[in-house]
């Protein structure tokens, strides 16, 4: 086995791998979000472990985060990917993680913060434990909720909670509408102000989803319902091999007896089912942290356990500057 590193213009064989073998829905370690990482004017590495004859084995997306002082930190979202009929992981990560490392010191590279999409259980904090040094909690959602595409409509209707059939029912006689395209990306970013000031919660700035929406091009869908041709509600959907993910999604409280969200979660199902996607998944949930959208979610899918990840763990590579790190990031 040997470790390479992937240029942009040969990422064919990466987004293959990557599609074939990832646990969870694979696009935080595609070239697609190289490029839109590379667009918000980070580094990023594309490293793959390979046989003799190149055929990858295990990959990871590197991307480097500033830090003060000419310092940086890797981190490495929903990975790394071993290929599926891997009988020797813990030599295909050890070879990925030396690799890191050497990258590490000459990109002066603190640590290195990685959440694996891998299912929590005691095997894998397990091999977590000898791998890195610490727990840090999470980065991307800690769980989800996937919803299995293999059923007719009426089954997927019929599993539902009754409360949300019934607000599907309620938006469909407001004659609440549907309709998607790149044209409604300034109704998708006025409604995420309003969600995000209504719940006081942080979003991303105005260019980060912009330049999302411009990296991912074909692969990225703005969702939006309407009431009488005003756009009520919208969602950043991504379709990316065998999923569909609801990514991001914003509503306006005004409109809140109109239950447009409902509908068109509905509909953004059915167009999956459509594009021929095996799994839709409803990205974060947390019925502690987020009640109401955790409630709103389960009950698409109320007879589904949520999955839950590992978690994010930092490998560290210069103790000093990472303890001055952790002491700066507790007075914010």
């Amino acid at each position: 086995m040997k470790a390479i590193f992937y240029q942009e213009q040969s990422v064919e064989k990466w987004d293959e791998f990557i599609r074939n073998n990832s646990v969870d829905f694979g696009l935080l370690q595609s070239s697609s979000w190289a490029k839109f990482q590379r667009l918000l004017g980070r580094e990023v590495f594309l490293l793959a472990a390979t046989d003799e004859e190149e055929n990858i084995l295990a990959a990871a997306l590197i991307i480097e985060q500033p830090l003060k002082f000419g310092f940086n930190y890797f981190y490495l979202p929903r990975g790394p990917i071993l290929v599926d009929a891997a009988t020797d992981q813990l030599s295909l990560l050890e070879l990925l993680w030396g690799e890191i490392g050497r990258l590490a010191q000459t990109r002066r590279a603190v640590f290195l913060r990685f959440d694996p999409a891998w299912q929590d259980n005691e095997a894998v904090q397990l091999l977590l434990s000898g791998l890195v040094e610490r727990p840090v909690g999470q980065v991307q959602p800690r769980q989800t909720l996937i919803l299995a595409l293999d059923q007719s409509e009426t089954e997927l209707l019929a599993a539902m909670k009754p409360k949300t059939r019934y607000n599907i029912k309620i938006a469909q006689k407001h004659k609440v509408t549907i309709d998607w395209g790149g044209d409604y990306f300034e109704d998708f970013w006025r409604l995420t102000e309003k969600t995000s000031q209504r719940q006081q919660i942080v979003s991303h700035p105005k260019e980060y989803y912009r330049k999302m929406v411009a990296a991912l091009g074909e692969q990225i869908q703005i969702m939006v319902a309407l009431v009488d041709r005003q756009v009520v509600a919208a969602n950043l959907v991504v379709f990316f091999g065998d999923w569909c993910v609801y990514l991001h999604g914003a509503s306006d409280y005004v409109y809140r007896e109109k239950m447009a969200p409902f509908l068109l979660q509905w509909t953004t199902i059915v167009e999956a089912k459509k594009k021929g996607k095996k799994y839709y998944d409803f990205w974060g949930v947390d019925e502690d942290k987020w009640p109401g959208v955790s409630r709103f979610k389960k009950g698409f899918a109320p007879n589904t356990a949520f999955t839950a990840y590992a978690g994010a763990w930092d490998k560290i590579y210069r103790p000093l500057w990472y303890n001055i790190y952790q002491l700066a990031i507790r007075k914010r």
